[in-house]
């Protein structure tokens, strides 16, 4: 059998396997007109200017609205999109402090979350600012703040009601005097409301 046989095969498999059979609490997905509040955590790989990659840990708050009325209507992919924003903060770990925030989109893979329900497969991109405060030996501190942009993967994982588990993997990438990659693993509480 082929290589590319083995690859549609095994990508048919999934697709049937994926496709949703049931909605575990279906109001409480990533529907229409909700607006949900997520703590996490956070751990980067932040990509140090001195060229090193140091782990850091931090905490982050994001506030996420599901679509309203006007995209109601429409009855595709970006049904149950939400749009919000993001705040991330690591206190001085190693010699370096962050602060990452601005504005994201979810885009749900799916029309229904899968595995009896109990899973919501995602995407999400985001665009804001990611500061820097890093000590130096000697000269002070130097600080600077550039345009970031953080495409991701994740799931929703139902747990009781509107509360969920989400968990995230982003790839913060800063536009500085050099471009940076900034992998950042986040999971925490999301409350729908």
């Amino acid at each position: 059998m082929s290589q590319t046989r083995r690859i549609a095969l095994l990508a048919s498999a999934f697709a049937l396997y994926a496709a949703p059979t049931r909605v575990h609490a279906q109001d409480d997905t990533m529907g229409p007109s909700r607006v949900s509040i997520e703590g996490f955590l956070a751990q980067y790989m932040f990509d140090n200017p001195g060229g090193d990659r140091e782990g850091i840990g931090g905490v982050g708050v994001r506030a996420m609205l599901g679509r309203g009325d006007v995209t109601g209507t429409l009855n595709n992919f970006f049904q149950r999109a939400k749009a919000g924003v993001f705040l991330v903060y690591t206190a001085d770990q190693k010699d370096v402090s962050t602060l990452h925030f601005g504005g994201q989109a979810d885009f749900p893979l799916f029309a229904a979350p899968v595995l009896n329900g109990y899973v919501d497969p995602f995407f999400s991109l985001g665009a804001g600012a990611f500061r820097v405060s890093q000590e130096l030996t000697g000269s002070g501190d130097r600080v600077f703040t550039d345009l970031a942009v953080t495409p991701a993967i994740g799931a929703l994982f139902p747990l009781t009601g509107a509360i969920k588990f989400r968990g995230d993997i982003r790839d913060g990438i800063v536009f500085g005097d050099d471009r940076t990659n900034n992998f950042v693993f986040d999971g925490g509480i999301s409350v729908g409301f």
